[in-house]
């Protein structure tokens, strides 16, 4: 009201003071927000925790089925995937057409995708690019070779932004999208995600993987609207770095 935020609904208005409605923030569940939304597709920001999809092996609660009850008859189609305990932004298609488009902007790597990471250790160089080729075994963990014919290439481009003694906040933006990638990258530097048990990390003060996925940008395959979606990284993750408030870096 008159240029100020106002969140009191009993608040008398005055003569001639200006009252503007802001745009009702959507959700899917009490936690979980829809960033955007129209006709061909949404982006969601993902909690940690919640499956993406379900799986052979994990059936439980998903972002895929949440999203299929929320639509109805509409159909809901899978374009990609956050781990598990990864948070942040997610998009799911609800058209065919659309997740043919958007799988192909995928592919063709037409498409911004940045990551927020706490890790452990002090990276040294304190910026670069993560090259090598991904496998899986047969436990389902990606592990790391320079052989190209046994493994599929996967580029991670890094930053440090701050550090403390024991940790690091990186942002880091993909150039390839392999299952595990920033987690697997990060192991072979020597400085794993914070968390990640399952990729030798040795702490865990905030109860979590410290990875988010704060930005998804692409071209809309049928408005060409440019879009840009982006989830603030969690307040928990300023913690390790001794509470320092962290502005995003963008790549050039």
């Amino acid at each position: 009201m008159d240029g100020l935020t106002e969140k009191n609904p009993s608040l008398s208005v005055l003569k001639d003071q200006r009252v503007t409605l802001g745009e009702r923030k959507k959700i899917l569940r009490p936690y979980i927000p829809i960033l955007y939304e129209d006709h061909d597709l949404v982006m969601i920001d993902k909690p940690s925790g919640l499956l993406s999809v379900s799986s052979a092996f994990e059936k439980g609660e998903t972002l895929h089925g949440f999203l299929k009850a929320h639509y109805g008859s509409h159909h809901v189609f899978v374009v990609h995937r956050l781990d598990q305990h990864t948070s942040g932004v997610i998009v799911f298609a609800l058209n065919q057409a659309t997740c043919h488009q958007l799988k192909g902007i995928f592919e063709a790597h037409a498409i911004e995708r940045a990551y927020t990471a706490i890790v452990e250790g002090q990276c040294s160089p304190s910026e670069g690019t993560w090259r090598s080729f991904l496998f899986e075994d047969s436990q389902y963990v990606v592990h790391e070779t320079a052989d190209e014919t046994k493994g599929r290439l996967a580029v991670t481009h890094f930053k440090t932004l701050a550090s403390s003694k024991d940790y690091s906040w990186l942002e880091l933006r993909l150039e390839t999208g392999r299952k595990n990638q920033i987690r697997v990258h990060c192991q072979s530097a020597g400085h794993p995600v914070v968390g990640d048990k399952k990729y030798g990390a040795q702490s865990n003060p905030l109860k979590r993987l410290c990875l988010h996925a704060h930005l998804l940008a692409f071209q809309h395959p049928f408005s060409k609207k440019e879009l840009r979606i982006e989830s603030p990284p969690p307040k928990e993750f300023h913690g390790p770095i001794k509470g320092r408030s962290l502005p995003l870096c963008k790549f050039s």
